[in-house]
């Protein structure tokens, strides 16, 4: 063809001898490393209005372990949990990829709800506080696709009422 150009490759402006070698340098490091199991570690951060941030750790590597290099074992694995709330409900995020429906138990009060799971890689247990009164006996739940959804309706205290002497 008269005037084709050729087709950049994209890994030129970085020099392909970088990325000659990837795959031998991944597997050296997951060899070093002595685990077949991927470690998990992350955070997240919940900031109510007028209340300090809460940070929370999740996953199977603690911040600590990974500076001295410990890793704990994936079975350990702490579960990521949010909890949000709008005007009408409070609604509780659990992530357990490897449990099934039949292995969660949940059980609720108006200020906390606890979850127990038990199953091929051991047990977990949390107790999760609520932010505001919740209706217990209002809770909906679901599990899909590793993930737990809890919500429930807030308690919504009525207004002063007035109370006759007898």
């Amino acid at each position: 063809m008269v005037g084709a150009r050729k087709r950049k490759d994209f890994f030129e402006d970085f020099g392909s001898e970088l990325f000659d070698n990837l795959e031998e340098m991944i597997d050296a490091l997951l060899d070093e490393m002595g685990e077949s199991s991927p470690f998990v570690y992350g955070f997240s951060i919940i900031h109510r209005p007028g209340e300090d941030p809460e940070i929370r750790e999740f996953g199977n590597v603690s911040e600590s372990s990974q500076e001295e290099g410990d890793f704990v074992s994936p079975e350990a694995k702490e579960p990521l949990i949010d909890v949000f709330e709008t005007d009408e409900t409070v609604q509780v995020l659990a992530e357990f990829p490897e449990a099934e429906k039949e292995d969660i138990c949940l059980r609720a009060t108006a200020s906390s709800l606890e979850i127990m799971v038990s199953g091929l890689s051991g047990s977990y247990s949390e107790n999760v506080e609520l932010p505001v009164p919740v209706d217990p006996k209002s809770a909906k739940a679901s599990y899909k696709n590793g993930v737990l959804e809890v919500t429930f309706r807030r308690y919504l205290e009525e207004g002063p009422i007035t109370i006759d002497i007898e």
